[in-house]
């Protein structure tokens, strides 16, 4: 039994030891693959001696962190247009015209003889009817109109004579006067005689006593004197007619045409 067993053990020593061996030539092989490669960062060299501390390995820096970004900019708003005025009312006109040529028709509110008037004396008369112009304007009836006296004459030994004229001065209504310029007319002038009955009466007398005077130097005889002087107071008479004086007048609330020379620019009444 011993036998066997010893037999037995050593070819297992031989099997051991070259196993031992052959791990042997391994780990020499693995430490000369160790010697060989290049140790890895961090990792501990294989050796007898002690190791020095492995190197802190730096930490990789942190990528900087991206720069904040900025606020935006506060977007600007466009002021909403302005409004733009409604056009401004065109202003109504203030004045107006009365044309040129316009016949204003008035009453004097006066009598006007020639044998009382003088040159430059003023009198009024009344607007009988209301002139309209341009604009909405007008002259009312009842606007005083002042006239001047250009020419006051008798008519001598006849009416043909008679001269009463007048100028137009201004125009006044509502507190305003306006000038005015043109010519008038008055159609219907007065025939006044100018001497009383008397004066007639002596020039028909004076007539007559020269008719006498005259039948008695021609005939030396009463009754060439009678009928010389019937003769001549005939002819008194129609002297005394025909030399009579005469005036002219413009009765009270008579008519007078007032012609205008240029435009007449008057207030607009609101």
């Amino acid at each position: 039994m011993t036998k066997f067993i010893r037999i037995t053990v050593a070819p297992l020593a031989m099997v051991a030891l070259i196993a031992a061996c052959g791990k042997s030539d391994e780990a020499a092989a693995d430490s000369r693959q160790v010697e060989l490669a290049p140790a890895a960062a961090g990792q501990p060299q294989l050796g007898d001696t002690a190791q020095a501390p492995a190197a802190t390995v730096a930490e990789a820096p942190k990528p900087a962190s991206a720069p904040a970004k900025a606020a935006p900019a506060p977007t600007k708003v466009a002021p909403a247009p302005a409004k733009s005025a409604p056009p401004a009312a065109v202003p109504a006109p203030t004045t107006g015209t009365i044309a040129a040529g316009t016949v204003l028709n008035a009453s004097s509110e006066s009598r006007v003889c020639t044998n009382i008037a003088k040159v430059g004396d003023r009198v009024t008369a009344t607007l009988a009817d209301t002139v309209s112009g341009t604009n909405g304007v007008s002259v009312p009836a009842g606007a005083i109109i002042t006239l001047r006296v250009s020419e006051a004459k008798r008519g001598e030994n006849g009416k043909e004579g008679i001269r009463l004229a007048f100028a137009p001065v201004a125009v006044s209504y509502d507190g305003t006067d306006y000038d005015i310029s043109g010519t008038t007319t008055v159609p219907n002038v007065e025939v006044v005689r100018a001497q009383s009955t008397g004066d007639q009466a002596k020039k028909v007398a004076i007539g007559a006593a020269a008719g006498a005077i005259v039948g008695q130097v021609l005939g030396k005889k009463t009754k060439p004197t009678v009928v010389g002087a019937a003769v001549g107071a005939a002819a008194g008479g129609a002297i005394a007619a025909g030399s009579a004086d005469w005036n002219g007048c413009l009765t009270q609330g008579g008519r007078v045409a007032i012609t205008l020379a240029g435009p007449l620019t008057v207030k607009r009444v609101p």
